[in-house]
């Protein structure tokens, strides 16, 4: 079934199970680093530990916190990003959930840095994993603060802010990430 996807429905499944390791495993982000190349070519071994490893590590979340109400929140790691530029594009095919996933993480990362919760290397370390494995398209428009700033509009308007606040889930380090 998997090898029946495309690329770019591989790479949604991918982000949330980057998603996954970065809010919570180190070790597993580690792997990922080395391993994620395989899991594209379809290493039949590889592809099914990450999705085991991203599938335990959801129901982590979802089984201390079943009305979303705490700790599961921190599964919206970068999504408040994901759905200001699902919004601004229309829900358009030309970028998935997935796409947006990438580039919400990072933009999410790098708001870390910019308010000193987590350091540069942090931010190295992911986009590392993204160029070794050609998922860096899905930055390129948003190195541009031009592009950023477009998003704030919609970034008010996420259904998961309390009143007039933008809540973000922010990034300390990989495998560790602001509480809700």
């Amino acid at each position: 079934f998997l090898k029946s996807l495309k690329k770019k429905e591989m790479i949604c499944g991918y982000a949330e199970i980057l998603k996954h390791a970065i809010i919570k495993d180190k070790n597993f982000f580690k792997w990922l680093k080395l391993n994620t190349k395989f899991i594209f070519l379809f290493d039949k071994k590889k592809l099914i530990y990450a999705i085991q490893k991203s599938c335990k590590i959801k129901l982590s979340f979802v089984n201390k916190d079943v009305d979303e109400k705490n700790i599961r929140m921190i599964l919206n790691f970068g999504h408040t990003f994901v759905h200001a530029i699902e919004v601004k594009n229309n829900y358009s095919k030309n970028i998935t959930h997935g796409e947006a996933v990438l580039a919400g993480m990072i933009l999410a990362t790098k708001l870390s840095l910019v308010k000193g919760i987590c350091n540069k290397k942090v931010l190295n370390d992911l986009t590392d994993i993204y160029l070794k494995n050609d998922l860096n398209y899905t930055l390129n428009k948003y190195n541009n603060i031009k592009e950023i700033n477009k998003l704030i509009p919609y970034l008010k308007n996420d259904k998961k802010n309390n009143d007039e606040r933008i809540n973000f889930i922010l990034l300390k380090k990989i495998g560790k990430t602001t509480e809700p």
